[in-house]
């Protein structure tokens, strides 16, 4: 039994042409068989391989489905495509964000292993609902999600820039009005958070019922990208009247590097990030002089995978949507899988191409940037196999 047709509906900007189907037939050339099935595949169905498949590009699309229908000698092709895909003289290096890192990332087992061992943090929290702040944490979250012990699920929520500053000698956390969201902007904001349901009601419910705190997640340095949202959050909750109860129902896990913070500040020692808390969540979080009501926790994870896979901005542009506060009125961060977008009328024509598109979702990835998000995905998922640390099973579609 063989699939027999790869479809995509699915809409790219390949040579910034949108493709609205593509088809490839069936050949009576010799093709693979598969040890191993998709959960829940269904012979003779078509296979959707996401927001991007081109069939005279050499990576497809790559998820889990993808990866457990995958023959050996396939997956042995893919393992020589990702150590050899900076040396194809067809690729072009202007698509991609970052210059500094001409090379794919975890390609020594070393890596790999340094960065499943950061993945395999949120396994302590798989109990809890779960919260991806933005892109950062992505990576180490979908592998957790993929691991053998590891997460069940968690939920994406988009969120860039902020409007926090520390002061670079207190460390102490400043508003900077001219740079928070506009009221429009926070009333959109608001109503894609209560849509996805990390709305702070949503939250509070949640502890109510079940005892279990919210985790908030997300690649921490000064932590200004928190405490913007915190400010952001806090305030919707305060306009429902349950701040302090919100301020109950959160814990603020933190990954990132002190050696990072060393080198960039020219000191021999950091003290362990933390998150600052706005002002308006400061009276609720301590419970006593030395217990604190907010929980945090920081996980120091190895400096060289850390550049690798935060630091390297390629990583971070293909790992989900950009979406600044300038954007919030635009788009919505489930319809539109973007890159940086720097310009905002280059925003507002993606939305506006999604609105007389038929399909559910558009990308603005470039060629080179969808192959390179495929390929990580295979390194993942190849060396959680390798390792024996695969599921078996995978349901969730975060």
């Amino acid at each position: 039994m063989q699939i027999q047709k790869l479809q995509s509906y699915q809409l790219s900007n390949y040579q910034q042409r949108p493709t609205i189907k593509q088809s490839v037939p069936s050949t009576p050339q010799k093709t693979e068989s598969f040890a191993k099935l998709p959960y829940n595949f269904t012979y003779n169905a078509n296979i959707h391989f996401g927001e991007f498949f081109d069939p005279n590009r050499t990576v497809p699309h790559i998820d889990y489905e993808e990866y457990m229908a995958m023959s050996e000698n396939t997956k042995k092709r893919f393992r020589k495509r990702y150590k050899t895909f900076f040396n194809d003289k067809k690729l072009d290096t202007n698509e991609l964000i970052d210059k500094n890192f001409l090379d794919m990332p975890l390609q020594s087992e070393q890596q790999m292993d340094e960065f499943l061992k950061t993945a395999k943090i949120y396994s302590k929290y798989k109990d809890h609902p779960i919260i991806c702040l933005g892109r950062s944490p992505k990576w180490f979250l979908n592998a957790a999600l993929w691991m053998k012990d590891g997460i069940d699920d968690y939920k994406f929520v988009a969120f860039s820039k902020y409007w926090y500053q520390p002061d670079l000698f207190t460390g102490e956390m400043t508003r900077k009005d001219n740079f928070a969201p506009t009221k429009e902007e926070e009333a959109a904001y608001r109503k894609y958070l209560k849509r996805i349901k990390a709305d702070p009601q949503t939250i509070v419910n949640h502890m109510k019922k079940t005892g279990k705190k919210t985790i908030i997640t997300d690649y921490i340095d000064t932590g200004k990208g928190v405490t913007s949202f915190l400010d952001l959050m806090s305030k919707y909750a305060e306009d429902l009247g349950i701040l302090e109860e919100f301020c109950n129902s959160i814990h603020i896990v933190g990954i990132g590097s002190k050696r990072h913070v060393e080198e960039r500040m020219k000191i021999d020692y950091e003290p362990t990030p933390k998150v600052i808390m706005p002002e308006r969540m400061a009276p609720y979080e301590m419970k006593g002089l030395w217990t604190y009501n907010i929980d945090q926790d920081f996980y120091d994870m190895d400096y060289d995978m850390f550049k690798e896979m935060l630091i390297n901005q390629n990583t971070n542009e293909c790992r989900s949507t950009y979406y600044p506060h300038a954007a919030w009125t635009i788009y919505q961060p489930d319809k539109i899988k973007t890159g940086l977008i720097k310009d905002i009328n280059k925003a507002k024509q993606l939305a506006k191409q999604l609105k007389v598109s038929k399909d559910r979702t558009l990308s603005s990835f470039t060629p080179a940037m969808y192959d390179y998000r495929n390929l990580l995905n295979f390194r993942i998922l190849d060396g959680l196999n390798q390792r024996g640390l695969l599921k078996t099973n995978h349901k969730s579609k975060a």
